[in-house]
């Protein structure tokens, strides 16, 4: 990509981002946002199809982000899954005023839900023999709703409390399986 394609994307991407802390994105038009970032419409559709294509692509960097944010050297380990939800935790609360901007009251499960998905693609890649099994299924599941729903409802908590707790809830549920 050229510097100027370059320059209009990051144009575009500003100012989609400045307007949703204004409104929800149903209620933008691309007009609005060529208008604000003083680019014609044709640029905006050069990288875009809309403004849904805009704000999903903003979400699965910002999901990829956060997965690739974890301290470990590897997104996820049999060794130390139970580190795992700690990790992703302490992710969502780095990435808070992102996830608030992109993922507002009514798509908060859908990150939710795509944080499920790539992590359980990783994983199934990294452990194909583990695919089929119920019990890795269930286990990644609590680990990353868990994670995240506890960052939803406890941001407010004593986060040393909620990381210890989250840990040991982790570690008791893999030793089952």
């Amino acid at each position: 990509m050229d510097k100027r394609a370059i320059k209009s994307k990051n144009a575009i991407i500003a100012t989609f981002l400045a307007l949703i802390k204004t409104k929800p994105v149903e209620r933008l038009t691309v007009k609005e946002l060529c208008e604000k970032a003083r680019i014609n419409k044709s640029t905006f559709y050069a990288h875009y199809h809309d403004l849904q294509d805009l704000s999903a692509q903003l979400e699965a960097e910002l999901v990829y982000e956060i997965l690739h944010s974890l301290p470990r050297n590897d997104l996820y380990s049999l060794k130390t899954s139970e580190l795992f939800a700690v990790d992703l935790y302490q992710a969502l609360i780095r990435y808070e005023p992102q996830i608030e901007l992109l993922f507002p009251n009514q798509k908060k499960e859908l990150l939710a839900s795509r944080l499920d998905r790539a992590v359980k693609t990783y994983v199934w890649n990294k452990y194909p023999h583990l695919r089929n099994r119920v019990e890795t299924e269930i286990l990644l599941t609590y680990q990353i709703q868990g994670a995240y729903y506890t960052f939803l409802n406890s941001r407010n908590e004593d986060q040393t409390i909620v990381q210890e707790v989250i840990g040991r809830i982790a570690r008791a549920l893999h030793t089952l399986y």
